[in-house]
């Protein structure tokens, strides 16, 4: 395999059959020959709240700091990671493309807890993570999948996913896979 889909946006498409995953934008964070993993980075949480995770976590924290918590998948929804700028980096992040990280470990949340947060991030409960070459064949929409189920890819964008509201970066996101998606349509054929 030579495209790897890690450091993109995976987006959901309109008639996305599994309601665990439907109008969700995923940031990708590992994708190789022994699968894919992302992040949903579009569904903030009511609850639980960052100072329950704390608690729950036995990790100190300054009461100010509260960021929303995300729900970034259905699998390992018992764990809390941190998708985060690189300005903040231990020996377990995963360094991704475009100065992006994820950090599946509580030093990641503890550091946020007591005021040390990298400039941009996410504080996550579970994640997406597909078998090797499972997301390929859902991206080529192989069957039973249809065409109009299949996952839409979309260069990533910090404006994106840091700036947009999450009640509208779905919408945003899709807009921009299709006009991406077109473009490279019109530009195979009118090249």
């Amino acid at each position: 395999m030579s495209d790897y889909f890690d450091g993109r946006l995976l987006v959901a498409p309109p008639k996305m059959r599994d309601y665990r995953f439907a109008k969700s934008v995923i940031y990708m964070w590992k994708h190789d020959v022994s699968g894919a993993a992302g992040v949903i980075v579009n569904k903030p949480l009511t609850s639980p709240t960052f100072e329950s995770v704390c608690q729950e976590g036995d990790l100190e924290y300054m009461s100010m700091v509260s960021p929303k918590i995300h729900y970034g998948g259905p699998a390992m929804n018992n764990m809390v990671g941190v998708l985060h700028t690189l300005d903040f980096e231990i020996k377990s992040t995963n360094p991704v493309r475009n100065d992006l990280g994820f950090t599946l470990d509580r030093q990641a949340v503890e550091a946020i807890a007591l005021g040390h947060a990298p400039e941009k991030y996410f504080v996550m409960i579970g994640m997406a993570t597909w078998e090797p070459g499972q997301l390929e064949q859902e991206i080529a929409a192989e069957p039973p999948r249809k065409e109009s189920e299949s996952w839409l890819m979309l260069d990533y964008d910090l404006e994106l996913v840091f700036n947009s509201s999450a009640k509208d970066m779905w919408d945003i996101a899709v807009n921009q896979a299709v006009a991406q998606k077109t473009q490279q349509f019109t530009s195979r054929i009118f090249g």
